[in-house]
């Protein structure tokens, strides 16, 4: 009997997520961050100029309207000063704002590529271990059966595995990924009466029996052919040695 050992597919790895494009992102909005820190500082600097120069502008206003005079050339160089300031700040404010939203966005954006590479990575992971338990079935069945009946109903086979995988109420097949293959392997054999010697665990590797492959035949019947010469010379044997490109 032949058996082919059962492997399971590799996790998905958290540390592989990111791309070249996506910790780029993340750098940038590392930077961005940074500049949003400091143009905050700079803001805060900017309102205390800004208060100061309004307090004094104000003091100067009052001093000319108490004096009853004209604003002299200082008082109108501290206006245009506060003018300037408030300008500055408005700016300085609004630019504080556009690359924190830039940042913000930035950063939301790697978390949601995130959250669906993983969410991508997770569903490969789902398949290739479904496809890693209904090839392990399909070997178990394809050694128990001819090969008329496994092409009339290995489909129907694989409609009820894929059944039974799903079933959220089968408690022998309730949390499946969290399992070996070669164990939902075995538990598939049982469901759908296949011998129960299938698929077994031999020392800490699962392993299915599976049927033999093309090579394996021509090798079995070229043997055949081999002994059959040996034994009984005749035309049939000759026919059978030919037959596996043996020489007459």
């Amino acid at each position: 009997m032949l058996y082919r050992s059962l492997e399971d597919p590799a996790p998905p790895v958290d540390a592989d997520v990111d791309t070249a494009a996506m910790a780029e992102t993340a750098a940038a909005a590392e930077r961005a961050a940074w500049h949003v820190k400091i143009l905050g500082e700079v803001v805060e600097i900017g309102l205390t100029l800004t208060r100061s120069l309004g307090e004094l502008a104000v003091a100067r206003v009052e001093a000319a309207k108490s004096e009853a005079r004209a604003l002299a050339p200082d008082d109108t160089a501290t206006l245009t000063a506060f003018d300037k300031a408030t300008q500055t700040l408005r700016r300085t404010v609004a630019l504080r704002d556009k690359l924190d939203a830039q940042a913000t966005a930035r950063r939301e954006g790697l978390l949601a590529e995130r959250v669906r590479r993983r969410a991508d990575r997770a569903a490969g992971h789902v398949g290739a271990k479904t496809e890693a338990v209904l090839d392990g079935l399909a070997d178990a069945y394809a050694a128990d059966t001819t090969d008329a009946e496994y092409n009339d109903h290995i489909d129907d086979l694989m409609a009820d595995a894929r059944e039974y995988l799903g079933d959220a109420d089968a408690d022998e097949f309730r949390g499946w990924l969290d399992r070996p293959v070669g164990e939902t392997v075995a538990r598939l054999c049982a469901a759908v009466d296949l011998d129960p010697d299938s698929c077994a665990l031999v020392g800490d590797t699962w392993r299915v029996r599976r049927p033999p492959r093309d090579f394996e035949l021509f090798l079995e019947r070229r043997d055949r052919a081999l002994a059959a010469a040996v034994s009984a010379p005749d035309e049939g044997a000759c026919a059978e040695r030919a037959e596996v490109g043996l020489s007459p």
